[in-house]
């Protein structure tokens, strides 16, 4: 911790725990306990069916989250490698560090995954991941909260809840982003902080920056994004504690200096391989993924709450006008709660609390992005993170996702207001207590967490007699990033085993061609078929034969045609015969899917 007037210091000494171990155990199972439930009753929705339906409904995310879940343990069982894939965007294959495969996740899921499937597997993550990071949140506090006994507890389990069913983790449960579910890295991080800086000169700096390291290289197998969020985050934390105690840097720097060369080395050595992926490694994308400018928060998010959070001060229809979709609109603080911020800021004496709001307050700053959107409306006012921009790599995180840390810092001021604010007089204690309730209630999730259907056809679940590893297959309806069940082919492609390749998917990546690829390509057979399911004309003969020759071209050895499941529906009697035309073959129905073999394919391998 920090010293209120001179700077960081020794932690203070405490009396001997073994006597109180047993109550901090039920402290963390009463707390983990009551998380759960709560994160059950906000996803309740799903308990009925959680192998048939898939929490979120925003994006078609979910579904490429339980493709990378089912293929972490199909690749170790297999020996195969779990970062790399071709068994989608087949040949090409896929780099799993530059997509959202969290294979620390898939390997902790993989029991899971092996006995109830992918799709139970996602639900259940989206469940765990904010009891998780609420729970290591709570123990992060440990060192910033003072009050011992009730107080205590009461201060780092409320902040735990703010943070682990906050509006940013509400917004991403919704659209199923499994990995920003789990974020455990920023309380791992604020715990890292005060070792590293709050506590007087390292006296272990080795062991300390080898942990840090492991926690980084964590970090790197789940999200690869919050990585780098995490680690400006704690570098700016260094800078404003150096700029407030000039005088600390001297002691500090030669501990620190030895922690940081040790958790390189950690990492260097533990992280070449998925470093190498990353910086490298094949199949990576050669360009931009996304336009830096286009990915900031809404500066009007942070008063405008969205329908997750159940109490809405805002217009009605105020959120409809924010930038980006509801899945990204998880920067709700509110009037009641910033005034609660500013309010412990003022009373508390405390240079921790004020640094930690510092930090947050920069943090919302840098989640805007690079110019200001207000009510989705660009003001072209510029904005710091503009400096990273065209910065490689750096330039792919996305603002918005910085909110995070702002939650954290907020959960984190907040405890240490509960942990000091001030109750006498009787009055002041009264404000105090009515104020931290108003900002307490304001983040109040509402229940409007959603699933969706996650049908697959009883084909897929056997195909083992009829498609097998040499196959590559084109499913129609083609696999898109369409949040529309755009992606619910890699799904049926999952239950399968995976059985057979596919030559698209939902996925970041690249070919020969392009610099950057996200999901299958248009081909001839995928032009006819929609060509023929909105009613026009058929095409020629001609364009069927060079449909044919394109799929031999590519590799494809079957078609895979899924009635009752395209977008939009359509005409699907004319897509089966366009089919036909095109394969040669009448076609084989079983298990609800229509399978048409091209004999000339060539075989993979």
């Amino acid at each position: 911790m920090l010293d209120e007037r001179s700077g960081p210091r020794h932690a203070r000494p405490t009396p001997p725990a073994v006597h109180r171990r047993g109550a901090t155990a039920g402290g963390y199972v009463l707390l983990g306990v009551g998380y759960l439930l709560v994160s059950l009753w906000l996803q309740r929705r799903v308990l009925a069916d959680p192998g048939g339906l898939l929490i979120g409904h925003v994006t078609a995310d979910a579904d490429m989250f339980a493709w990378w879940l089912n293929w972490f343990p199909f690749a170790v069982a297999h020996g195969e490698n779990p970062l790399l894939s071709d068994w989608m965007h087949w040949p090409h294959g896929l780099n799993a560090l530059w997509n959202t495969a969290v294979p620390l996740l898939a390997a902790l899921l993989a029991p899971l995954t092996a006995l109830a499937g992918s799709v139970t597997a996602f639900n259940a993550g989206i469940v765990l991941g904010p009891v998780v990071s609420g729970l290591l949140l709570v123990a992060a506090l440990g060192p910033y909260v003072h009050a011992t006994g009730v107080r205590g507890w009461v201060a780092r389990g409320v902040a735990g809840a703010l943070y682990a069913f906050s509006p940013f983790h509400l917004a991403h449960a919704i659209a199923g982003h499994l990995n920003l579910t789990w974020s455990v890295l920023p309380p791992l991080l604020l715990l890292l902080a005060h070792v590293l800086f709050g506590r007087g000169p390292l006296r272990r700096p080795w062991l300390v920056g080898g942990l840090t390291g492991l926690v980084l290289l964590g970090q790197l197998l789940l999200y690869t994004q919050n990585l780098a969020i995490g680690v400006i985050f704690l570098v700016l934390a260094a800078v404003v504690l150096a700029l407030r105690f000039p005088g600390w840097v001297r002691a500090h720097l030669p501990g620190l200096v030895r922690a940081g060369a040790a958790c390189v080395g950690v990492v260097a050595a533990l992280g070449s391989y998925p470093l190498y992926l990353v910086l490298a490694g094949p199949n990576r994308p050669r360009a931009a993924i996304r336009n830096v400018h286009a990915t900031g928060a809404d500066l009007a998010n942070v008063l405008v709450p969205t329908r997750l959070t159940a109490i809405r001060p805002a217009p009605a229809g105020a959120d409809d006008d924010l930038a980006g979709h509801i899945g990204e609109q998880g920067g709700y603080i509110g009037v009641a709660m910033l005034a609660l911020v500013v309010v412990a800021v003022l009373v508390v004496r405390s240079t921790t609390l004020r640094v930690v709001a510092t930090v947050g307050a920069l943090s919302w700053v840098a989640s805007l992005g690079t110019g200001v959107v207000l009510s989705g409306s660009d003001t072209g006012v510029p904005l710091p993170w503009l400096a990273f921009a065209e910065v490689p790599l750096l330039s792919e995180i996305e603002p918005v996702r910085i909110q995070i840390v702002t939650t954290l810092c907020v959960a984190a001021v907040v405890a240490m207001w509960i942990d000091r604010m001030p109750l006498a007089p009787p009055a002041a204690g009264a404000g105090a207590l009515v104020l931290t309730g108003f900002a307490l209630l304001s983040w109040l999730p509402a229940d409007e967490q959603e699933v969706r259907p996650a049908p697959v056809p009883e084909f897929f679940t056997d195909t083992a007699a009829v498609l097998g590893p040499a196959d590559v297959v084109e499913i129609y309806p083609r696999i898109t990033a369409a949040w529309d069940d755009g992606a619910q082919g890699l799904r049926w492609q999952a239950a399968s085993g995976p059985g057979f390749h596919i030559r698209g998917g939902y996925f970041i990546a690249s070919d020969p061609d392009d610099d950057v690829v996200l999901q299958s390509r248009w081909n001839r057979y995928q032009i006819g078929a929609q060509w023929v399911a909105d009613g026009k004309n058929d095409p020629s003969d001609a364009y069927a034969a060079e449909a044919a020759g394109e799929l031999r071209d590519l590799g494809i050895t079957a078609v895979a045609m899924v009635p009752g499941q395209a977008t939009g529906g359509g005409d699907e009697a004319r897509v089966l015969e366009w089919t036909r035309r095109v394969t040669g073959d009448p076609g084989r129905y079983d298990g609800g899917v229509w399978l048409f073999r091209l004999p000339a394919a060539a075989p993979v391998g």
